[in-house]
């Protein structure tokens, strides 16, 4: 029962973490988007200390529930795992095939040290952040789904939409696909394989040597109150559990656990024939019975690791927003080249949002105006960036800072995002073609906060006049301008353009 527990919550997890990434319309995010809240990582780093602390509390109670039940990367492993079996010889499946493997105990503490090395230093050279989100699981999975299945999400509610308006419904709006980047599209293609192929070949090997994560709730779980415990009077030595174990973790000859990578799956109690395991907290026998064998004594290592990587993380606290807007049309544009880059209201500014941002993908999915977009620069790779091609970043919006869930785009209403300053917009009078006497004044008409006024020049030619005290940087003027477009041939680029910030402010 406890078995079918744990598959049953793992499904419905990963099915909602996945949706979260793939779902075009919402619906995720509004309803279950706390649950990318209660990862691990982005929850230090986002400083939601209750959060770290029920994990904690709940791997010392539990055991190492979490990559079970909550890590949607340790969930996809254990459905590869599940198909290679079925995939298997009948005598595999019948009998298991994994067995016993010790510890590889050095591997999983350097790459832990390098790791929160690479976080500590994330908070001044921000490539440092990224290059660590390779290995930490959630971001992992995060890529994966929205590179591999949000354009399937993507196709599947356009052709709804286009069903639903042919039978005169228009609950369905047609959603613009992501921009692809080959890039992001090698990285999230790499992960999958290597993933796959790691789970397939090797059930959890990947939870126990590469992640992190694993790493750390490994140790504290070693000390938790329940666990599986193998009854010495009841073991016939048949060794099914250990043939069964996915995380090779139990050895069968000397009746052993290695608690640091148990995973908690329960598949040990199914194949037991004599009942001889149990989920249950151990007595001082059982528990000296099932010592992992040849581990070094790692607790207080593994409060030093905790301690770590909580200072390597920067403290928060929130800013901005931006303001109001009618639909336009969506049109393609091209990008202009930024000297600084723009990142979204509540991220504080570049340095901020570089140094915590775990490149998960997810504020990117989750963006309804197609404003946010990865980054190609090697020293924010993978990370959002701004981008008013397709859309403008609207007041009324909060999907993005609502949605983070490692505290690098900061919660915040639209009352604060209407007054954040994340950005200047510019004129070239070169190629505006109101300076050539053409009546236009789209990008003063679209401001929602009047930073823009028409006004006459030495030749009598109405022209647009920024602001600057006004300007918030929302985009709705570059967004608007119809010079710049895929069908415009007079410039490469937009008339008006918004030039980022370093550090966010309020107006």
């Amino acid at each position: 029962m406890l078995r079918i527990i744990r598959i049953t919550l793992a499904i419905l997890s990963l099915l909602a973490v996945t949706a979260l990434f793939a779902d075009v319309t919402g619906f995720a995010m509004e309803h279950w988007g706390w649950m990318a809240k209660i990862q691990l990582v982005p929850a230090i780093l986002g400083l939601n200390l209750l959060v770290v602390a029920a994990l904690v509390a709940v791997t010392l109670v539990l055991g190492r529930v979490y990559c079970s039940l909550v890590c949607p990367l340790g969930i996809y492993q254990d459905v590869i795992n599940r198909l290679s079996i079925m995939f298997s010889s009948k005598k595999k499946r019948r009998l298991g095939k994994f067995r016993y493997s010790r510890a590889r105990t050095m591997l999983r503490v350097a790459i832990l040290a390098v790791f929160i090395l690479l976080l500590a230093v994330g908070t001044v050279a921000a490539v440092c952040t990224w290059t660590a989100s390779f290995v930490e699981p959630y971001s992992a999975y995060g890529r994966m789904a929205t590179w591999l299945l949000r354009p399937l999400g993507v196709e599947v509610n356009n052709a709804i939409a286009d069903v639903a308006a042919a039978n005169g419904s228009y609950a369905f709006a047609h959603v613009v696909p992501m921009t692809v980047s080959v890039p992001l599209l090698s990285v999230a293609v790499v992960t999958f394989v290597v993933i796959t192929l790691y789970a397939w070949t090797s059930g959890r090997d990947y939870c126990n040597e590469i992640c992190p994560v694993g790493t750390v709730l490994g140790y504290i779980s070693r000390y938790s109150w329940l666990k599986p415990n193998i009854a010495l009077d009841k073991c016939t030595s048949c060794g099914s559990c250990a043939r069964h174990c996915k995380a090779s973790c139990i050895d069968p000859k000397k009746h052993r656990i290695d608690y640091t990578r148990c995973v908690a799956c329960m598949d040990c109690l199914t194949h037991c024939s004599t009942g001889a395991i149990t989920y249950s907290h151990p007595t001082a026998v059982d528990a000296e019975g099932t010592k992992p064998d040849g581990e070094i004594d790692l607790r207080r290592r593994a409060m030093l690791v905790g301690g770590a990587i909580v200072a390597g993380s920067a403290v928060a606290s929130a800013i901005g927003k931006d303001g109001d807007g009618g639909f336009a049309p969506l049109k393609d544009k091209r990008r202009p080249d930024r000297r600084t880059p723009l990142v979204p209201p509540g991220a504080k500014g570049n340095i901020w949002l570089a140094s915590h941002c775990t490149a998960c993908q997810l504020c990117i999915s989750n963006c309804p105006n197609d404003v946010l977009s990865p980054s190609t620069d090697l020293a924010t790779f993978m990370q959002p960036v701004m981008d008013f091609s397709k859309g403008y970043c609207r007041p009324e919006c909060t999907n993005c800072s609502d949605i983070c869930p490692a505290g690098a785009i900061l919660p915040i209403d639209v009352e604060t995002k209407s007054s954040t300053k994340i950005g200047t917009a510019e004129v070239d009078y070169k190629i505006c073609i109101s300076a050539y006497g053409q009546k236009c004044g789209r990008c003063a008409a679209g401001c929602p906060a009047g930073a823009i006024e028409m006004i006459a020049g030495a030749d009598g030619n109405l022209r647009p006049v920024v602001n600057d005290s006004l300007c918030i940087g929302c985009g709705a003027c570059e967004y608007h301008c119809p010079v710049g477009t895929v069908a415009s041939n007079r410039a490469d680029r937009a008339a008006i353009h918004v030039e980022g910030v370093e550090r966010h402010h309020v107006i």
